[in-house]
């Protein structure tokens, strides 16, 4: 044990004494010299902020008008922010809990800084305490969903982005975490990653008889366990129903169903298949191939990602990812359009197609821009295809429809209901006032952009560049 260390210990005894007097701010003070020794101890920190709550009679809201007395630390922390000094952050953020320590905000600010000085065991406490004190905000469950993905944590990680995708339907990020966790999380369990490198080196060798990614990848999709006695095996007691009644399409359904549920895409792909045989005008069974067809898409192109990652100087890994990716867009486009041609009064649907449409690997705008106008019609999708609506209207060329849509959208749009679609919004608003030669306009939207997010883009960069332009058609 280091001095720092021993220092701590020695604080902490004396902070566990005084709380057994109740003796609050004694005990607060030398739970801040434990944290201030030794800043990577999450109990310390949990330890101070247990006695600042004590302080407060567990009152949850602390001081006495504590959302005054926190403007100036507010402040701070947005000025700390902009300027990365991640240090300062932590301390005003720190020195705000000792106001109000069930301010969500500030814990939130605390997680993001120590992540960023890699105290992660700390940025977890403090992201998981702001969670927990504001479940329903999209940027504290994207966060804390993104941090413990990176550190595998897959089964909170996916409850965060769930609560994401259920607050905001449209989400398609939230969407697309949920498929790359459930990918990504079976490629650890069966410990893909920790033999890439190994694979990789056997799939480059010519002379090597075996593909051993394609060996891992079957043995990772696992056999199911066949049974000659009826109730052992599902897929052994369908297998004999079908024999018994080929012509019974609900079988093979089911059949599939368990097969996709096991995460055997081919044989789930055969027992479609054979169904749409029965059937072949069955618009439903040919969704729910496309549905399998996407599912196996997407962890193929997951999986394709993680080697990728791990082999970033591997053109071919590289490349093959990239090609996936856009494979998968594809047939997301081909799934959508199916379920609108089959569901045309659906406007989520609509909204999705549009999405994928409007993507830059479609840019097929003039086709999302009517699926859009649609979708607007649904209140819960109203904002995000008004945004994607001007977005279209301004790739096309069409800035003065674009800025009309955009100008909808920001009526009573907020940066902590729908953060992504404030900071777009704004964002192309500006884009086209200064295209326009408006930089008043055009500056205070993109005022309204950093005032939430510094990096965003190329924000900065614009108001540096302010001038004017012309009209042309937005790009990339």
């Amino acid at each position: 044990m280091n001095e720092r260390e021993k220092g701590g210990a020695e604080w902490y005894r004396k902070g566990t004494e005084a709380m057994q007097h109740k003796n609050w701010s004694y005990a607060i003070e030398c739970f801040s010299n434990c944290a201030r020794l030794v800043p990577d101890n999450v109990l310390y920190r949990q330890a101070r902020i247990g006695c600042i709550r004590k302080s407060y009679d567990d009152n949850g809201t602390g001081a006495r008008m504590a959302g005054m007395r926190l403007m100036g630390v507010k402040g701070r922390i947005k000025k700390s922010r902009m300027s990365k000094d991640w240090k300062g952050v932590e301390a005003a953020a720190e020195e705000g809990l000792l106001v109000n320590p069930w301010d969500a905000q500030l814990f939130f600010d605390l997680g993001e800084a120590t992540e960023a000085l890699q105290n992660t065991g700390v940025a977890r406490y403090a992201l998981e305490s702001a969670l927990q004190l504001d479940k329903e905000n999209v940027e504290y469950n994207r966060k804390l969903g993104a941090f413990l993905f990176e550190r595998r944590d897959y089964k909170p990680a996916r409850a965060c982005y769930e609560r994401v995708y259920k607050l905001v339907p449209t989400d398609s990020e939230a969407r697309s975490m949920l498929g790359r966790i459930d990918a990504v999380s079976v490629l650890d369990r069966k410990g893909l990653e920790d033999a890439e490198s190994t694979r990789d080196v056997m799939v480059e060798q010519p002379a090597a008889p075996v593909n051993a990614y394609e060996e891992d990848r079957r043995a990772r999709k696992g056999q199911t366990k066949s049974a000659d006695a009826p109730g052992e095996s599902a897929e052994t007691d369908l297998v004999h129903a079908i024999r018994k009644d080929p012509r019974n399409i609900s079988l093979y359904l089911k059949l599939a169903d368990l097969y996709k549920a096991s995460r055997e895409f081919g044989k789930a792909i055969d027992q479609l298949e054979k169904a749409r045989e029965i059937s072949p005008e069955s618009g439903e069974i040919r969704e729910l191939i496309l549905d399998v067809q996407l599912m196996q898409l997407r962890e193929d192109a997951a999986e394709a990602q993680v080697r990728a990652r791990a082999n970033p100087t591997k053109e071919r890994l590289v490349e093959k990812a990239k090609a996936l990716q856009q494979d998968v867009v594809q047939k997301e486009v081909e799934y959508f359009s199916l379920g609108v041609e089959l569901n045309p009064t659906d406007l989520k649907k609509k909204f999705e197609l549009a999405q994928r449409l409007a993507s830059r690997n479609v840019k097929q705008f003039s086709k999302a821009i009517p699926l859009l106008q649609q979708a607007a019609a649904n209140p819960n999708l109203k904002v995000e295809s008004l945004v994607l609506l001007g977005e279209c209207f301004a790739r096309e060329g069409k800035n003065d429809l674009a800025r009309r849509q955009l100008e909808k959208a920001v009526e009573g749009l907020n940066y902590a209901d729908r953060p992504e679609a404030f900071k777009s919004a704004h964002y192309l608003l500006g884009r086209i006032y200064q295209a326009g030669g408006k930089g008043e306009q055009a500056e205070h939207h993109y005022g309204e952009v950093l005032a939430v997010d510094y990096d965003y883009k190329d924000v900065l960069k614009r108001l540096d560049e302010m001038g004017g332009g012309s009209s042309a058609a937005l790009e990339e």
